[in-house]
């Protein structure tokens, strides 16, 4: 439990310094668009600007594969035994690249990126304290639920999504110990950026009862949505990798 706790406090601040590095690259970002708008030279440094940041995301993920996407299928095959990776080369590629890439505005959310940060925090703590396979495993998990309730500042949610969707079962000892590290990240995230969470949505009357039935046909909606939405993405990347274009950036 001890453990847990110092992998939730790393995981704070590694995904508070990750929140902290977006926000500050989206708000560099949207000042140059502005001086563009005043002196069209500005899309100059724009273009060689996520020309650069494109160059640099590329070597990071040529260098080390796993570092690309959200990292969750990666964390995923960790937990089953199925992939292994080092830790270090895939935090601060992550982190750093992380940053750039999501700070420019492209399609791709902080959640994926903050829940592999703290799975490889996780996994290098338990490397430290040179912990057997299952507690390393256990240890792993913790730091998943720990950077994803660091990204969003929900520790329940982050616990239960680690349950449900990395590790496949309900333990009493992994749940307890990613509650205790999802509570700590999100102590460390909320004396960062205080208590207002990150999804803030104002919303200042109820909801009437006989309309409820509107937020299951919606919930039906955009599950649907969501599915489609994943197998394109799928098959968009077995397009990418089949295109000449992809299989030319990749050959030396």
């Amino acid at each position: 439990m001890l453990q847990a706790l110092c992998v939730g406090l790393i995981a704070g601040v590694v995904v508070g310094f990750f929140r902290y590095g977006i926000g500050k690259t989206e708000a560099f970002w949207l000042d140059l668009f502005k001086k563009s708008h005043q002196n069209p030279l500005w899309f100059i440094v724009i273009v060689a600007g996520l020309a650069l940041t494109g160059i640099i995301a590329g070597y990071f993920v040529k260098q080390y594969p796993h570092v690309g996407g959200s990292g969750i299928p990666e964390v995923k095959l960790q937990m089953q035994g199925k992939l292994t990776l080092q830790w270090w080369p895939i935090l601060w590629r992550k982190l750093i690249g992380g940053i750039m890439v999501i700070g420019t505005g492209l399609f791709l959310g902080p959640e994926g990126p903050s829940l592999q940060l703290g799975s490889t925090i996780g996994q290098g703590v338990g490397q430290g304290f040179k912990q057997t396979k299952t507690n390393s495993r256990v240890l792993l998990a913790t730091g998943a639920a720990s950077g994803l309730s660091a990204a969003f500042g929900a520790p329940l949610s982050g616990a239960l999504f680690v349950l449900e969707e990395i590790f496949h079962n309900f333990s009493p000892r992994v749940w307890m110990n990613a509650l205790v590290g999802a509570i700590a990240s999100n102590f460390v995230v909320s004396n960062l950026f205080g208590q207002k969470p990150a999804l803030a949505l104002a919303y200042n009357h109820s909801f009437p009862m006989p309309l409820y039935w509107h937020l299951v046909l919606l919930g039906l909606i955009l599950g649907l949505l969501g599915h489609l939405y994943k197998l394109g993405l799928f098959n968009l990347k077995s397009f990418m990798q089949k295109s000449l274009l992809f299989r030319a950036g990749y050959t030396d």
